[in-house]
C-alpha cells in the first residue's frame, strides 16, 4: 500500500513537470549548446548544463500550473494535477521552488555571470506566472517576458557557459526572442476562450481574437528580417540559401488559400528549424 502511494505521488509530481511540453525550449538550449561547441567540453560540464536546463524547464511548467488553476478549471483538455487535487497547491509550490533553487545552486559552478543570468531566468518565470506581478495577465509584458525567459535567456545561458564569441549569438538571441513572442501569441490564441472566461488580461484578450490573429500573421511575415543580418554576416553563399528558404516561406504564408498562421504554424516552425540547422552546420565547419 505504501509503495502504491509513493508511486502515485511520483507520477503526480512528474505530471506537474509537463515533460511533453519541453521539446521546443530544450531545442533552443541545445541550439545554444551546439553553436557554442559545448560538446568539446568535459562531460561533467555538459551534464551540469543540461541538469540546469531541465530543472529550469521543470520549474517553469510546474509553477505555471500552480497559478493557472482558475483558467485550467475551464479547459477540459488540460490535465492540471493541482486542479485535479492530486497534489495540493502548497506542495506544488514548494516542489517548484526546490527545483529552481537546485538549478541556481548548480549554476554557481560556472561563475557569477552565469548565476546572474540563471537568477534572471528564474525571476522572470516566477513573475510571469505568479501574483502580484503575474506578467502573463498584462498585455505586451506577457509577450516580452516570454520572449526573454522562454527564448533569449534559454539560448544565451549555454553561450555564456561554453563560448566567448557573442556577436553572432546576440543576433541569434534576438531572433529567438522574436520567435518566442510568436509562440506566446499562438498559445494565448488557443487559450483565448478560457482566458477570457477567467478574466485573464493577456495581449490576445486585450486586442481581441481577430486583431491578435492578424498581429501573429504580420509578425510571422516579418520574422525573416531577424535572421537576415546573421546570414549576411556569415557569407553570401549562405545568404542565398537563406533567401531561397525565405521566399518559399513567404510564398506559403502570403499566397496559400485560406492560410492562417495560427492553425498552420508548422510552416513557420519548419522554416525556423531549417535556418538554425544551417547555422549549426556553419559553426561546426569553421
Amino acid at each position: 500500500m505504501n509503495i502504491e502511494i509513493v508511486n502515485t505521488n511520483l507520477k503526480s509530481h512528474l505530471k506537474l513537470l509537463r515533460i511533453q511540453n519541453w521539446r521546443g525550449y530544450f531545442l533552443i538550449a541545445s541550439l545554444g549548446f551546439f553553436l557554442s561547441r559545448g560538446f568539446l567540453f568535459p562531460v561533467k560540464d555538459v551534464t551540469f548544463f543540461y541538469l540546469i536546463i531541465l530543472l529550469f524547464l521543470s520549474f517553469g511548467f510546474s509553477i505555471n500550473d500552480c497559478f493557472d488553476t482558475e483558467e485550467d478549471k475551464l479547459d477540459k483538455d488540460k490535465e492540471n494535477i493541482i486542479v485535479l487535487k492530486k497534489i495540493s497547491f502548497k506542495r506544488g509550490l514548494v516542489f517548484s521552488i526546490l527545483l529552481a533553487v537546485l538549478g541556481l545552486i548548480l549554476s554557481t559552478k560556472f561563475g557569477l555571470r552565469v548565476f546572474l543570468f540563471c537568477l534572471a531566468e528564474i525571476l522572470l518565470i516566477l513573475f510571469y506566472s505568479s501574483p502580484p506581478l503575474r506578467l502573463k495577465s498584462r498585455p505586451l509584458l506577457d509577450l516580452i517576458s516570454h520572449g526573454l525567459f522562454a527564448g533569449a535567456l534559454v539560448f544565451l545561458i549555454p553561450v555564456l557557459i561554453f563560448s566567448k564569441d557573442l556577436l553572432f549569438h546576440y543576433l541569434i538571441a534576438f531572433s529567438i526572442f522574436y520567435f518566442s513572442i510568436t509562440l506566446e501569441l499562438r498559445n494565448h490564441l488557443e487559450d483565448y476562450e478560457t482566458d477570457r472566461e477567467a478574466d485573464l488580461k493577456t495581449t490576445v484578450c486585450f486586442l481581441g481574437y481577430e486583431k491578435s490573429e492578424k498581429l501573429l500573421r504580420r509578425l510571422g511575415i516579418l520574422y525573416p528580417f531577424t535572421l537576415a543580418p546573421i546570414f549576411l554576416l556569415i557569407s553570401w553563399q549562405y545568404f542565398l540559401v537563406f533567401l531561397a528558404l525565405t521566399l518559399t516561406f513567404l510564398f506559403l504564408v502570403l499566397f496559400k488559400k485560406d492560410y492562417r498562421i495560427v492553425s498552420s504554424y508548422r510552416v513557420m516552425d519548419a522554416y525556423a528549424h531549417i535556418c538554425f540547422i544551417f547555422l549549426i552546420y556553419y559553426y561546426l565547419r569553421i
